[in-house]
């Protein structure tokens, strides 16, 4: 087979995908989202460029990012210069693939449609591009001897074999979220806790076992939070890759939003925040939105969401002006606010939906801790009214963050793996929902 025809079969290969970014595109069926996907660091991506030309990257970029630099012995195709030619044949099926996009949604898109083309062995990694060097246009020679798959470098996350976008795997007390990245499911919120109770919530979070750090630019503790996760890995308990770190921007404009961005890695002391959320819907939240998935680009943010966006039309309106699909949505859900059309209609674009004030928030706790039902399933279960109460949370599809700074709760509200609840019992807690919000931010 002739050169040219491997760079028709590559680019059209493409040629769907590009299509689907400019329209948002589609989250990756779960039976497609298999280990062979898996993020790597644009140090290993040249690691494995230097083995035995076994290797095709597919750098897919705008005509302007292309001319900006180019990746030394990758194929280079520039979006406006793909191909309409179908391929004939397919070429062997043994080859692992690099991709290169500007955003998390390209490169799942790009390896859904080379998942459909047959190939197996797929890696993606993103930020900002810095190689520098001549574009190779041709393709390199095919060996297609079988390869191992290489061990995944500590900090990715590959996705699990079988494992579904917004499916929560209890084993593994994660879901795997549309940006590729997992996030644990049961966390901490450290809202109205000053630095020196954040600090301690969350190292007693961490040595609990809980991995999910809930924080906020407006809750004036990252610094707090900060201390507390660099307590936790001085001592052994953790290391950052295993420690998911949430935290919140309130909407402005563009320049506003980088400056928080940086002030929020700078006061947490980490060189990334796994997830960043517009807090609430504000003045300019496409810019916002826009600065958010820039740092997505440039490895400063892992993941991008919003938070306290209640209905279908805020939430498509986000879709309107983003580039990356938001992870998450983080609301207030509790018993009586359950809000599960909203969760089912996101569904469809891979976002999971995060329960802030799951016990019903400061002030109202007892009004779920002494429901009837609750306390009817904790009897025959052997566990606390919160204990129910959150493992519903998880069961029926919501992320939950507790906030406490007594280290006693902490550990009791982690403490729900040991048991399931039937679909009976979750059907008499959904019959609890009154659709009554405690607060309207």
């Amino acid at each position: 087979m002739s050169k040219r025809r491997w760079i028709f079969i590559i680019m059209a290969a493409l040629l769907l995908l590009l299509t689907a970014c400019s329209s948002g595109g589609q989250v990756m069926d779960g039976e497609d989202m298999v280990r062979s996907y898996t993020q790597i660091s644009q140090e290993e991506a040249k690691q494995m460029m230097e083995q035995d030309g076994t290797q095709i990257i597919v750098d897919v970029r705008t005509q302007e990012e292309y001319d900006s630099g180019h990746i030394p012995g990758a194929i280079c195709i520039p979006n406006e210069s793909i191909g309409t030619e179908q391929p004939e044949e397919l070429p062997d099926l043994d080859q692992i693939i690099l991709i290169y996009c500007r955003s998390g949604n390209r490169s799942k898109q790009a390896a859904q449609k080379l998942f459909d083309m047959g190939y197996t062995n797929i890696y993606e990694f993103g930020g900002i591009n810095d190689w520098t060097g001549e574009v190779v246009t041709e393709m390199p020679d095919m060996d297609t001897s079988q390869e191992s798959e290489p061990e995944n470098p500590q900090g990715t996350v590959p996705a699990p074999a079988d494992t579904l976008v917004g499916e929560f795997d209890f084993s593994a007390e994660k879901v795997l979220l549309n940006s590729g990245w997992e996030m644990p499911i049961i966390g901490t919120g450290t809202w109205t806790l000053s630095d020196e109770e954040a600090e301690n919530s969350t190292y007693y979070a961490l040595k609990a076992g809980m991995r999910l750090i809930d924080t906020a630019r407006y809750y004036q503790n990252e610094t707090g939070v900060g201390k507390g996760l660099a307590r936790a890995i001085d001592e052994g308990i953790v290391t950052r890759e295993e420690v998911f770190i949430t935290s919140k921007i309130y909407g402005g404009d563009h320049d506003r939003a980088v400056k928080v961005i940086d002030e929020a890695l700078s006061d947490l002391n980490v060189d990334y925040i796994d997830l960043m959320l517009i807090h609430q819907p504000g003045s300019d939240d496409a810019g916002v939105y826009k600065a958010m998935e820039e740092a997505v680009e440039r490895g400063k943010i892992h993941s991008i969401g919003i938070s306290n966006y209640y209905t279908k039309e805020q939430v498509e309106e986000v879709l309107s002006f983003a580039e990356i699909t938001p992870a998450v949505i983080q609301n207030e859900n509790h018993i009586f606010y359950q809000n599960a059309e909203l969760r089912d209609y996101v569904k469809q674009y891979g976002i999971v939906m995060e329960s802030w004030y799951p016990f019903g928030g400061r002030g109202h706790t007892q009004e779920s801790f002494e429901n009837d039902v609750i306390l009817d399933i904790a009897k025959d279960h052997g566990k606390t009214a919160a204990q129910i109460i959150l493992r519903w949370h998880l069961q029926d599809g919501y992320i939950a963050i507790p906030g406490s700074s007594n280290p006693d709760h902490i550990a009791e509200n982690y403490d729900i793996f040991d048991f399931e609840l039937s679909e009976d019992e979750m059907d008499r807690i959904r019959g609890i929902d009154e659709q009554r919000r405690y607060e309207h931010w």
